[in-house]
């Protein structure tokens, strides 16, 4: 390359498309046929299971430069165009130009995906340029109402929210890139005919692609599988049941797509667009209305849950009552026959005591009488003998004393450790969670018995 010839414009392939159009299937391919994809990319989600080819910074860049403007992506009210002339402009192009070169580096042919950029196309069309890119616009859609539907079932909307971002989507999409290189392709086309629509593209806007439709086949066949197609395609069946804002632009965006652009149309592009700009003040008050009916259905069920949580607490608090009665009563009871052994062990040693005593005295008084009565000693020996099996009777009865005495230790120690175990589980209860949530209402209900 001679010395004076400047190098190549990088090349960015900017999808744009609204929520659940298609926009992260056309990024894949495009990511397949090899062009280079963000660094960092979003993880796939139960939404997309297969990936979103989208840069986490840009989003979070895209979600912050919207909440500065006072807007968000489920906004479907016009973007400020004064936030342009704000100080937060220049912040949010310095911070922007830092995120494309840590996701891209010095990558030639980039992938730039993320639905909000419908919403911020002027921002973003000066920070490729400073960057040294030439923006290429690739925009998708998808029928209204599955995007509506897909909206619906995921965040629980009406319908009508869906269809009125998906407007403003395309809408700013198409006059955002009026006068830039683009090309028009739809979800359907990219999944029925993939090769077809990539052609489409590259000859559309003149780019050769790294891999050839060959080469990439296998991956992208692989890629574009059932699991993507989570509605059948769409067709004009549910178009003719909407609005003329959202019919009309969504026949021309098809034409667009099966035949090349006619620019007749954009003349009704513009005038759809100045009426919905028109509308813009009723159309968010009543969609204030509907949120506000929304979040009212949502409290009225909040409180229904709330409501059978306390009848469940108000159940649990009568089970822990009846078994904290149910302990007490077994813990008397414990604490009773504990009560009855110690003093039965008592009476048991008393005895024993007695009867060492007496046995000790007569031994004595034998033992006198003999050394008394020397002569008698042939009647001696007899009172001795008689003496010494006594004293074997009453060992006998001592060691079964003794015996009835370990018995009655080993009952009161049964009787302890239940007595202990009563105590535990009894403070447990007391120290449960669920006793202690209660508490209130138990001294609710003992401000009501004592006024009773």
């Amino acid at each position: 390359m001679p010395l004076d010839q400047a190098p190549p414009p990088r090349i960015a392939l900017v999808v744009l498309g609204m929520h659940r159009s298609g926009t992260s299937a056309l990024a894949g391919v495009l990511g397949h046929m090899g062009c280079d994809l963000p660094q960092d990319l979003m993880p796939p989600t139960e939404a997309n299971p297969r990936g979103h080819f989208e840069s986490l910074k840009v989003y979070y860049l895209n979600d912050a430069i919207l909440a500065s403007a006072g807007s968000s992506w489920d906004d479907w009210t016009a973007f400020n165009d004064e936030w342009y002339l704000s100080p937060r402009f220049a912040e949010f192009r310095a911070r922007a130009a830092e995120v494309l070169t840590e996701e891209f580096g010095r990558s030639s042919l980039i992938v730039l995906k993320d639905p909000r950029i419908c919403r911020l196309l002027p921002f973003w069309k000066q920070v490729l340029a400073d960057a040294g890119f030439r923006p290429l616009f690739v925009c998708t859609h998808r029928a209204p109402s599955e995007v509506a539907a897909s909206l619906t079932r995921r965040e629980g909307w009406p319908e009508a929210r869906g269809h009125l971002l998906w407007l403003r989507h395309v809408l700013e999409a198409e006059a955002g890139t009026r006068r830039d290189e683009r090309i028009f392709v739809s979800y359907d086309s990219l999944l029925s005919d993939w090769r077809a629509t990539v052609q489409r593209i590259a000859e559309g806007l003149g780019l050769h692609l790294p891999r050839s439709l060959e080469t990439a086949a296998p991956a992208i066949d692989d890629f574009l599988s059932a699991e993507l197609r989570h509605f059948r395609p769409g067709d004009d069946r549910g178009a003719a049941s909407l609005p003329d804002w959202i019919r009309e632009p969504y026949r021309i965006l098809g034409r667009w797509s099966d035949d090349g652009e006619a620019t007749g149309d954009q003349a009704a592009l513009d005038a759809i667009r100045a009426e919905v700009e028109r509308a813009m003040p009723m159309l968010d008050m009543l969609g204030r209305a509907v949120e506000s009916r929304s979040k009212i259905e949502e409290f009225r069920s909040s409180l229904t849950l709330r409501e059978q949580e306390i009848a469940e607490l108000r159940g649990q608090l009568a089970s822990d009552a009846a078994a904290r009665a149910a302990l007490q009563e077994e813990l008397e009871r414990a604490r009773q026959a504990q009560a009855e052994c110690e003093a039965r062990l008592r009476h048991a040693s008393q005895h024993l005591e007695s009867m060492t005593r007496r046995l000790a005295a007569e031994m004595e008084r034998g033992l006198a009488a003999q050394l008394a009565t020397r002569e008698r000693l042939p009647l001696v020996e007899r009172q001795l003998a008689d003496l010494e099996h006594q004293l074997l009777h009453k060992t006998a009865h001592v060691a079964e004393l003794e015996r009835h005495a370990g018995d009655l230790e080993t009952e009161l120690a049964h009787a302890r450790r239940h007595v202990a175990e009563m105590e535990a589980r009894h403070a447990a209860i007391l120290s449960s969670t669920s006793w202690k949530v209660t508490r209130p209402m138990r001294a609710v209900t003992q401000v009501l018995s004592r006024r009773s």
